[in-house]
C-alpha cells in the first residue's frame, strides 16, 4: 500500500490538533514548568446510572455492531513498510507473538488510489483481522477539502461514495468505517449541522447500495476542554454503531504532566457514559504514550495497565494503538526500554484476547 500523500497525511490528522487551545472547565496548575489539567470529571454516580451496552453472557459471539460479549478487541495502527501495510502489521505481530484483532488504515475521498477501498494488500490484511477504515472528506495529494455540504448534496457520490461503497459491499467481509473522526478539528469544513448532514448522507448512500457489512465509527477526539462541542456533532443512534475517541499521553510533547493509561482515557469516557453515548460501544481508534525523559522506562511501564483498566471500564470494546510519530514530532511508537515487550505482555491479557464476528451482521 502506498504510504498516504499530502501535506496533512505524511501521518494522519495529528497535525490538526491543537490540544492547547481550549481549557475550559479546567483548572491548570504550574508544577515544575509542566502545565497540568485538573478535570472536574463527571459524577461516579451519574456514570453508573448512564446507559451502557447491553450485557451479554460472555459465550455469546461477537458481532460487528457491539464488539466482543465480555472484553475487548487489540488493534494497531502502525506505518507502511516499503509501501506494504501487511508488511508492517505482520512484521509487528511477529514481534508481539500475536495477531491483532483490527488494523487502522486511512483513506482521502480523492478518486485516486488513497481513496481506493479496499486498496493493495488492505484485502490481505482483513483475512484474519477487522479492517478500520478512516475516511476522510480530503484529497490528499491536491491538499483540498470537500466541504460537507458539498457531500450532504451529493456531489461526491458517482465519483466516490458510491464506488467504494460497492467495493466494500464485494469486499464482504466485517469492516468498520469512520468518516472525519475528530471532525471538531475541521472548521474549514463546515458546521455541525452540515457535519451530520454528510454522515447521514453517506451511511444513507451505503444503505440504498445493499452494503451491509459496515459498522458506523463516530469519533471525537476525547480531548476533555473540548467535550462540550461534541454533542453538536453526533448524527444520531439510527447512524452510529460505535462511538471513538482518541487519547494519548502527550507529556513531554506538550510540556504537559506525565498521566497514567487511567488517566488518560478515564475522564473522556465518564463524561461519555453520563452524557448518553453509553448505549454504544466505545473504541479507542487512537491511543498511546510519549515517553518521559526523567524516566526511560515510564513508557514500558505506562502499558501494563491497559488490560486492568480496560476491565474496569467495560464499554471500551475495542483498542488501537497508535505506533507512528505525528507531524509535530511527538513520538507514541513502541519503542524505547521495555515498551515492546510490556506491549505484547499487556497484549496476551485474557481480556484482550477476544473473537471477531463471523458473519458481517
Amino acid at each position: 500500500m502506498p504510504q498516504e500523500t499530502g501535506g496533512k497525511h505524511a501521518v494522519p490528522r495529528k497535525s490538526r490538533r491543537k490540544l492547547w487551545a481550549v481549557l475550559a472547565g479546567f483548572s491548570v496548575l504550574v508544577a515544575g514548568g509542566a502545565v497540568v489539567y485538573v478535570a472536574a470529571r463527571p459524577d461516579r454516580e451519574a456514570v453508573a446510572q448512564g446507559a451502557a451496552v447491553p450485557r451479554r453472557p460472555c459465550s455469546a459471539p461477537a458481532t460487528l455492531r457491539l464488539g466482543p460479549a465480555c472484553g475487548a478487541w487489540w488493534g494497531i495502527y502502525t506505518p507502511p513498510v516499503q509501501g506494504s501495510m501487511l508488511t508492517s502489521v505482520s512484521g509487528l505481530e511477529r514481534q508481539v507473538g500475536r495477531t491483532f484483532d483490527i488494523v487502522f488504515t486511512y483513506h482521502d475521498m480523492s478518486e485516486s488510489r488513497n481513496g481506493m477501498m479496499l486498496r493493495d494488500d488492505e484485502p490481505e490484511l482483513g483475512r484474519d483481522r477487522l479492517l478500520l477504515l478512516g475516511w476522510e472528506s480530503e484529497r490528499w495529494e491536491s491538499g483540498d477539502s470537500i466541504p460537507w455540504q458539498a457531500i450532504a448534496r451529493g456531489e461526491a457520490d458517482a465519483s466516490v461514495i458510491d464506488p467504494q461503497a460497492q467495493r466494500i459491499k464485494a469486499y464482504g467481509k466485517p469492516v468498520l468505517v469512520g468518516f472525519d473522526g475528530e471532525m471538531e478539528l475541521r472548521p474549514d469544513s463546515g458546521t455541525p449541522a452540515e457535519y451530520i448532514a454528510a454522515y447521514r448522507h453517506i451511511v444513507h448512500r451505503f444503505r440504498e447500495l445493499g452494503v451491509t457489512n459496515v459498522a458506523w465509527v463516530w469519533g471525537v477526539t476525547g480531548y476533555y476542554p473540548y467535550r462540550n462541542r461534541w454533542k453538536a456533532f453526533y448524527p444520531g443512534d439510527a447512524y452510529v454503531d460505535w462511538v471513538s475517541y482518541d487519547p494519548y499521553n502527550f507529556a513531554r510533547c506538550r510540556n504537559a504532566a506525565w498521566q497514567s493509561f487511567e488517566d488518560t482515557i478515564e475522564p473522556t469516557y465518564d463524561w461519555l457514559m453520563s452524557n448518553g453515548f453509553g448505549r454504544k460501544p466505545f473504541i479507542l481508534s487512537e491511543y498511546g504514550t510519549e515517553t518521559d525523559p526523567k524516566d526511560p522506562d515510564a513508557r514500558g511501564r505506562w502499558y501494563e495497565d491497559v488490560p486492568g483498566v480496560l476491565e474496569d471500564l467495560p464499554n471500551i470494546k475495542a483498542v488501537v494503538q497508535w505506533n507512528a510519530v505525528d507531524d509535530n514530532k511527538c513520538d507514541f511508537t513502541l519503542t524505547g526500554p521495555g515498551t515492546l515487550a510490556t506491549f505484547a505482555e499487556a497484549g496476551r491479557a485474557p481480556y484482550v484476547r477476544r473473537d471477531l464476528p463471523k458473519t458481517p451482521a
